[in-house]
């Protein structure tokens, strides 16, 4: 690595590292008022409460890496700017593309870090949090209404609902998917349904049956079916949700349900989501070095003010197109991409004509 290189990573490290550990307390405030509540009022033991604050960094950490890449970019620029170095880097021929280089650099690494943390460390962590949640903290049922709730049982029978209502005992949009050797799945559908223990009783429901060849071969409707499940629905809180899967986990949902001709808009939005939320990094690295060339000669300071306002910005676009993706508006590769793809061509296009024209 070249003197200019480890310079100018120099330079933006620090205030990245500053970054993360500042958003990172911002962003547990609440949580620690909540633990601090738990400990004093509720009598709840100090290494639980503890055990669930460490399990809850890993998600906390991925949402400030972006933040923090491009607080430590435009402050890095911006005191470049400020001490006449981004000048003295121009005049000794140094391009601007030579001098972001190593910033884009480091953005791409923080945006790999941030993948595989997503991928192999938060789904576990998030996981074993809710379960402390549940059995440790709240000790009580289920909360009253959940979102596409999925399991598999030990007869590799898969069950999904859209929404559960656990104080009336309701469901909607069902899905059950029988796997049977040697054959393909059978699928029973429902508007509704509702249940007492271990028996379901489906409403406005239709039957498939396929041949081997993967062909529909037996369709039937009914108004009303009752059929006994192998576990108690209490068994649905032992499951993941989206937060607590890795991306084959979520594949394989959505294979079982795009099968059962289910929609799946939502958990393939889900799932390309995990591929652009880390990309999000390098963004703002590429996005934040052209801001701040335009920076006035209080450097720090207007690093401070581009990281907030670019950071609402983005976020702001980004929450719309995901439920434009979710709702079905849009395609969902389009969604989860569409806010990274437009933010990066306008990074490159005011790259080019500052590093052109300055």
């Amino acid at each position: 690595m070249k003197i200019l290189d480890r310079y100018v990573i120099r330079e933006m490290l620090g205030p990245f590292f500053i970054g993360v550990v500042g958003f990172i307390l911002v962003m547990t405030v609440d949580l620690l008022f909540t633990m601090a509540d738990l400990i004093i009022n509720k009598g709840v033991p100090l290494l639980a409460v503890l055990k669930l604050l460490v399990y809850k960094l890993p998600s906390i950490l991925v949402l400030t890496f972006p933040v923090s890449t491009l607080f430590g970019t435009t402050m890095a620029v911006g005191r470049f700017c400020k001490d006449n170095e981004m000048a003295a880097f121009r005049t000794s021929g140094v391009s601007l593309f030579r001098i972001a280089r190593p910033m884009l650099l480091m953005g791409l690494l923080v945006s790999l870090l941030a993948f595989f943390t997503n991928e192999k460390i938060v789904p576990h962590a998030n996981y074993v949090s809710s379960q402390i949640v549940r059995q440790v903290i709240q000790q009580q049922p289920l909360p009253e209404v959940k979102d596409n709730v999925f399991f598999k049982d030990a007869q590799n029978r898969f069950y999904y609902a859209g929404r559960v209502n656990m104080k009336n005992k309701t469901m909607s949009k069902v899905m059950i998917y029988e796997v049977l050797p040697g054959t393909y799945p059978r699928t029973i559908l429902a508007e509704s349904a509702n249940f007492t223990g271990k028996i379901w009783e489906l409403h406005q429901g239709v039957i498939h049956k396929y041949d081997e060849k993967g062909s529909l071969s037996y369709q039937a409707t009914f108004e009303r079916m009752k059929i006994a499940v192998v576990d108690n629905f209490d068994a649905f809180s032992e499951q993941k949700t989206f937060a607590d899967m890795d991306r084959k986990e979520l594949q394989g949902m959505i294979d079982s349900l795009a099968k059962s001709g289910s929609n799946t808009r939502a958990l393939m939005t889900e799932l390309y989501l995990k591929y652009s939320i880390p990309l999000t990094c390098f963004i703002f690295a590429l996005v934040g070095i052209p801001f701040s060339l335009s920076s006035p000669r209080s450097g720090q300071t207007w690093g401070i003010v581009v990281t907030i306002v670019f950071m609402f910005t983005f976020y702001v676009f980004a929450s719309v197109f995901r439920s434009l993706g979710k709702g079905g508006v849009l395609p969902p590769e389009i969604a989860a991409f569409a806010p990274q793809t437009c933010f990066m061509i306008i990074g490159f296009v005011m790259l080019y004509f500052q590093g052109r024209y300055r």
